[in-house]
């Protein structure tokens, strides 16, 4: 595993992102942040190496006596030069539970007086925090501790490679240990995911208010809410794209939590600050319960026309559907509502403690004689994937890049469909000439094997499955399937039915299996609709404990 991966090949991972981003992001950076790879560089490689090792676990404060790496000749004459050079520290002060965290319990009792050994460690911590300021409690250490810094510059370019803050150096390491692979596409070399310091800003901004909110809305304090909606939320406004979406989920979020709390004030103006979905789902819901129907109609009305998803669409014809029944409205707008009129099946079951619903259905069928594998989204989505994986990865100018992409960076917006019109209309031809579908199919499962994409699920696909879905499936569902995810490749990647069974006699059957009291989510109720509107086989499976 990681020990195979050559000598120091963490630096060069972090000297690769640190040149990639001062390349290509000179004019957004700052002047500190540029002075802090310059600095970086002068440092020696024993010196390097230790300030990439720290930065990347987890501390915040180390023990230099417990630092070890064979590769490091002297780790006390690199901790000296990181010092000097102002990328490490060793704090006097600090959060005490920080210091205490490493410290054994034999050494606290032996370094801070009035301990008591029969104390449990947690009372030990809690006797010293009440007893002791973080200074003193640094002066009784017989050990250097030491923090890097410059932590916040790394963000920062950790952010311009990656275009987000949820990947980070692991994902070298999985591509180098060939766990998951990259595809090879090309990156456009005047493609930068931002252009101004501005959005950067936001988007450091966005990710410190999501993690606030979290942690508020984990106190479950209204006026502490209030307080943070005043301060931080109700300021707020944007017009970049990218950066109302992110500000958006946490608005709807801390929305939904002021409408619990009966705020609906607070939730209104948020919810109308928001671009994303379900906003104004809410709004309209809010509107109704206030008493102003027309208006609650009116934004039904207007996410009708032009729905950011079919979760809206349908929403709206349903919403204003029943107010206007229940309040003798006309509205000259609304279609009718589809009746739908799904297959149902029902089974007793072994209840079986060790397995899931899905998967002791799926033995059921295989005890009836019949082949049927648990796939959920894998399997339709992955046949999607490996379909049309050269659009995906097709050099489109701003697409990519950085080396660590999924797919590419408009694959959940509707520009993806747009840009790629032309190349899309015509391998949705393809599919039904020949054995186009069954080629693109195998050869891209066989030529990308585990290599990162949005659709591919490596772990739910092999070969004697897709053989028998490509043999028993037909194209023309296929094709019904593909048009809906490429509809809205966000949302419609999923809500497939858990099962696919194949019949002793030919064909194959869709499945979605429900336990006692579960229910149709909505995303998979439209899935159903699109079953039968093209004849797909598929039905919902009720299963019984025996």
């Amino acid at each position: 595993m990681v020990e195979d991966l050559p000598t120091g090949y963490y630096l060069e991972n972090f000297n690769f992102l640190l040149d990639f981003v001062s390349q290509n992001y000179t004019d957004v950076l700052s002047e500190p942040e540029l002075a802090y790879r310059n600095k970086f560089l002068k440092l020696s490689l024993d010196a390097q190496r230790l300030y990439v090792r720290l930065t990347g676990r987890r501390g915040p404060l180390f023990r230099v006596d417990k630092l070890v790496y064979d590769e490091i000749d002297c780790i006390p004459a690199a901790v000296t030069e990181l010092t000097l050079a102002g990328l490490l520290n060793s704090p006097a002060e600090g959060e005490i539970q920080d210091f205490l965290s490493l410290i054994v319990k034999q050494e606290l009792i032996d370094l801070f007086e009035g301990t008591d050994k029969k104390l449990s460690r947690t009372e030990l911590d809690k006797f010293v925090q009440d007893t002791y300021t973080s200074e003193q409690v640094t002066e009784r250490l017989p050990f250097q501790i030491v923090e890097p810094l410059g932590k916040d510059y790394l963000q920062v370019y950790k952010l311009l490679f990656f275009g987000n803050l949820h990947q980070d150096f692991t994902t070298f390491v999985l591509r180098d240990l060939g766990i998951s692979p990259y595809e090879n596409y090309v990156m456009d070399s005047s493609a930068r995911y931002f252009d101004e310091r501005s959005v950067v800003d936001g988007v450091l901004q966005s990710y410190a208010l999501r993690e606030a909110s979290r942690l508020i809305l984990e106190e479950a304090d209204e006026e502490l809410l209030a307080e943070f909606y005043i301060r931080e939320l109700q300021p707020i406004k944007v017009n970049e794209v990218r950066l109302l979406r992110r500000y958006s989920r946490i608005f709807n979020t801390v929305a939904r939590q002021f409408e619990r709390y009966g705020r609906d004030v607070e939730a209104l103006d948020l919810y109308e600050k928001s671009s994303e979905s379900p906003a104004r789902e809410r709004r309209s819901r809010i509107h109704e319960k206030l008493g102003d129907t027309g208006r609650a109609i009116e934004i039904c009305r207007e996410m009708h026309a032009l729905p950011l998803d079919e979760a809206e669409s349908e929403f709206a014809v349903k919403f204003s559907t029943r107010l206007s029944r229940r309040h003798k409205l006309m509205t000259d707008w609304m279609p009718q509502l589809l009746k739908e009129d799904f297959e149902l099946r029902q089974i007793s079951v072994d209840k079986d403690p060790e397995n899931s619903v899905e998967m002791s259905a799926c033995r059921w069928f295989v005890e009836q004689g019949e082949d049927a594998r648990y796939v959920e989204n894998g399997l339709l989505s992955g046949l999607f994937g490996l379909y049309f994986w050269g659009i995906i990865f097709a050099p489109v100018k701003g697409a990519f890049f950085n080396p660590f992409q999924r797919g590419p960076a408009d694959l959940f917006s509707p520009e993806f469909k747009i840009t790629r019109q032309s190349l899309i209309e015509a391998h949705l031809k393809e599919m039904t000439l020949g054995s186009t579908l069954v080629d693109t199919v195998n050869r891209n499962f066989n030529d990308k094997l585990n290599m990162a994409n949005h659709f591919v699920n490596w772990r739910r696909l092999d070969q004697e499955l897709l053989d028998l879905s490509l043999e028993r499936i037909p194209v023309a569902h296929l094709k019904a399937i593909f048009e809906r995810i490429l509809r809205d490749t966000r949302n419609n990647r999923s809500g497939f039915p858990d099962l696919i069974v194949f019949p002793n006699e030919g064909g194959y059957c869709l499945s979605e299996i429900k336990g006692p009291g579960d229910k149709l989510q909505d995303n998979q109720r439209r899935w159903f609709r699109l079953f039968a509107e093209n004849d797909i086989p598929a039905n919902i499976v009720n299963v019984i404990w025996q």
